[in-house]
């Protein structure tokens, strides 16, 4: 089924909206290719959800703690 779906690119935090063409498959674990127009990349969204393949995974975090000193 065509559609229209709304995604957050992962790059720039910005809302896209793109076009999903309808595919034959539409199960809930297939991801189609979509060059983002906010960042020029390729992301794969679902053609279910909608959502990025990366938004389920998280990303690592940067800790701004330092490691105390060893002690020896």
């Amino acid at each position: 089924m065509e559609r229209n779906v709304i995604f957050k690119c992962p790059r720039t935090g910005m809302n896209v909206q793109h076009w999903l063409p309808g595919t034959t498959s539409d199960a809930a674990d297939t991801h189609v290719p979509v060059r983002c127009p906010a960042c020029a990349s390729l992301h794969f969204v679902n053609v279910a959800s909608g959502k990025t393949l990366s938004e389920g995974i998280g990303r690592p975090r940067a800790t701004s703690q330092t490691q105390p000193p060893s002690t020896m």
